[in-house]
């Protein structure tokens, strides 16, 4: 995409503080196959409608760009109604455990965004080591199995890949039912109990699983981690990905929809709040991964707020080689991007050329 395209893309990603002016300016000679298919790519396509209509500005693009992303946006809305009543049926099933895990990123998410803007493909739940039997155990007797979904049919995990999941990347192999709902005809779960991308200390779980709490989303009740550590979580999630190599490889470590994920939660902190996600993080130890997703954050949505930065700045100070660098288990070696931009890194159409292994 050339700079023009890019900016459109972003502005189209931005619901909160939308550009009318550069948007209306921007559509009728920008709203190109490229944008629509990054919107696409980066699941933005929903949030995309949404902000060319609160800006007035649908008679300003093409007829296809319309309609692909309308089409989309009304899919969205029916496909997470299906999302939230497996939500209302999935709380009901893990009552028995209550205190042994949380739900994470969309199944919260997923009604704290305007219609159709946000969608989940599956729950994911943070649950102790300890406790990953009993919740395996609750739902293997609701008729869940483990494996993953491919090309729209179940294929069952093998003994291996059940065990090597739990070793090697803190998740167990998802837990799967068909549901047959619209857009969604399957069910997937997946019981974290790590917070990167292998079996790390226990401890952080079970601390922020000490203080989850419930929330009334649809009309579940569920119960998730506090504002704080669900913040946290995201962030530490995201900096998973972005920085571990095979996600890298994947093309799915920059997946827009998580930035805006943080973009809309920060936008939604006040100064004390901010400071007190970063305190929280910092208890945790996570202070420093914390501050570099909100730097990548701010500066791909150009969020100019003094006192964020200033708590960013503080946070990473000292640690800003985390911002570039990734790494990569099956080899044990760490990289490095040369590309210290991260709206450049982000528009690359392939990351994994921009790295430079740190000699050791």
């Amino acid at each position: 995409m050339n700079n023009k395209e890019q900016e459109l893309f972003l502005k189209l990603c931005d619901f909160i503080n939308p550009d009318e002016k550069v948007i209306n300016e921007l559509l009728p000679e920008f709203a190109t196959p490229a944008v629509l298919g990054h919107l696409f790519f980066n699941r933005m396509q929903g949030v995309a409608y949404g902000v060319i209509e609160q800006t007035g500005a649908l008679g300003k693009v093409n007829r296809e760009f319309k309609n692909s992303l309308y089409a989309a946006y009304q899919q969205n809305i029916e496909k997470n109604n299906s999302f939230l009543l497996c939500l209302e049926m999935l709380a009901e099933l893990l009552k028995p455990a209550k205190g042994k895990f949380a739900m994470l990123k969309g199944a919260l998410l997923c009604d704290y965004y305007p219609k159709g803007y946000r969608t989940s493909n599956d729950v994911d739940l943070l649950v102790r080591e300890k406790d990953v039997t009993v919740i395996g155990n609750i739902l293997s007797e609701a008729g869940f199995a483990q494996g993953n979904v491919r090309n729209g049919e179940f294929k069952p995990a093998t003994r291996r890949e059940i065990a090597e999941s739990k070793m090697l990347r803190g998740e167990t192999v998802p837990y799967v039912i068909e549901v047959n709902l619209p857009y969604m005809r399957f069910l997937e779960v997946d019981i974290n109990f790590s917070l990167d991308y292998k079996n790390s200390d226990g401890r952080l779980v079970d601390g922020m699983l000490s203080r989850a709490v419930a929330y009334n989303v649809g009309d579940a009740e569920i119960i998730s981690l506090d504002k704080y550590d669900f913040f946290i979580h995201l962030c530490c999630h995201l900096y998973k990905e972005a920085t571990t190599y095979p996600w890298v490889k994947m093309k799915r470590d920059m997946t827009l929809y998580k930035f805006t994920d943080i973009y809309m939660i920060l936008k939604n902190f006040d100064d004390r709040e901010i400071s007190g996600v970063f305190q929280r993080a910092k208890e945790l130890g996570l202070s420093e991964i914390c501050a570099c997703v909100v730097r990548w954050t701010v500066e791909i949505f150009v969020l100019d707020d003094l006192f964020l930065n200033e708590c960013v700045n503080q946070n990473i100070a000292g640690s800003e080689e985390l911002l570039n660098k990734v790494v990569l288990p099956a080899e044990r070696k760490i990289a490095e991007y040369s590309e210290h931009d991260i709206k450049r890194r982000f528009f690359a159409d392939d990351r994994s050329k921009l790295l430079e292994e740190i000699k050791q």
